[in-house]
């Protein structure tokens, strides 16, 4: 062990109180023994081998910075890398309780905003950005190719991987997810990514990113399933479904206590708004409300499957166990949807 070791620890722009509860917290979790608190100073005994003094600990916060000091309590203690070992300990311990702070923070009140920004990714808001860059990209690709920005013709969409029923039927079922990540024109994709960032900055965090990626990939895919069940011959493109199925997985977490109250109510009030007035202008024009529904309804039923393992705080494992299951029922139900289109037998919808 290195008699003496020295190091500072970024907190970023966590309140110096909060910081300096947790840290109270962290070294009581890892039984050291508390020797005193002064001002923004604590300092701790550790205990080595048969129970001997090991280290005395020093962790000295300021505005940004956690100095951690530590030094062996006398000469006759030696633990090979133990000092820097406490040390990582010590920090990996807080940052874990200030995650768990922050997302029951989050629960409490999902209207709180993301600090870097709604397209900047951080580490629970990262499958939003994502996505919207990838649609960004595509379309720009689009423009690039010679297809118009304004209003693009139905070949164009259908040769760039637009869903349509008598294509997937064929076998082109690739199609049931590339047509996600095409739109029609400047307004229709600044629109859904509008309805995807304010979605997404109080979905995702609540979810998960795992979740929150299946969910939207497998109610995109429910959405074109009932599209083409509903409309033989459109060319089908759009996010609008997908992103649906995502208010749909957030109504069903707000028709539990998981969300507080007040909170739930407001943001209740909210959805159901976006929800309706979406589906009334869908029966105005050249919009595929087909899509929207089986988008909507996939997602309340995605939102529900998911829901337990979300209050539980279920691990990776279990994540990707139920995702498996959901994949495997959506994959039977397009089998039988695609089976059905056979035996049944381009104007393009915006959704």
């Amino acid at each position: 062990m290195n008699p003496e070791l020295q190091i500072e620890f970024p907190i970023g722009d966590v309140p110096l109180p909060l910081y300096f509860n947790v840290a109270q917290r962290a070294a009581e979790k890892l039984k050291w023994k508390r020797y005193s608190v002064s001002g923004n100073t604590l300092i701790y005994h550790t205990r080595g081998i048969n129970n001997i003094l090991g280290e005395i600990i020093t962790i000295t916060m300021s505005e940004g910075i956690a100095t951690f000091h530590s030094i062996a309590a006398n000469e006759y203690y030696y633990h090979e890398h133990q000092n820097q070992l406490n040390a990582d300990r010590f920090r990996h311990t807080v940052v874990e309780m200030l995650s768990k702070i922050e997302a029951a923070q989050r629960i409490q009140s999902p209207l709180v905003r993301e600090k870097y920004g709604a397209l900047m990714p951080s580490p629970t808001y990262m499958v939003t950005p994502i996505l919207i860059y990838l649609n960004v990209l595509v379309f720009l690709l689009m423009c690039a190719g010679g297809v118009s920005p304004i209003q693009p013709s139905v070949d164009a969409l259908f040769a760039w991987g637009g869903v349509n029923r008598q294509a997937v039927v064929a076998g082109q079922s690739w199609r049931m997810i590339t047509y996600m990540f095409l739109h029609a024109g400047f307004l229709h994709i600044l629109f859904n990514m509008f309805a995807l960032v304010y979605i997404g900055q109080l979905l995702e965090p609540l979810q998960g990113k795992f979740r929150f990626a299946v969910s939207y990939i497998l109610s995109g895919v429910c959405a074109g399933l009932l599209s083409m069940l509903m409309h033989p011959y459109s060319v089908g493109v759009g996010a609008s479904g997908a992103i649906f199925g995502m208010y749909g997985v957030f109504l069903a977490m707000l028709t539990t206590n998981f969300i507080s109250r007040t909170a739930r109510n407001t943001m209740m009030r909210s959805i159901l708004f976006f929800v309706v007035f979406n589906l009334f202008m869908g029966m105005q024009g050249n919009v595929d409300n087909a899509a929207h529904i089986g988008g909507l309804v996939s997602g309340i039923i995605i939102g529900y499957v998911y829901f337990p393992g979300i209050r539980r705080k279920e691990k990776m494992q279990s994540q990707i166990i139920v995702s498996t299951i959901l994949l495997l029922a959506i994959g039977i139900l397009s089998w039988f949807t695609i089976g059905y289109l056979q035996k049944l037998g381009l104007r393009s919808f915006l959704f």
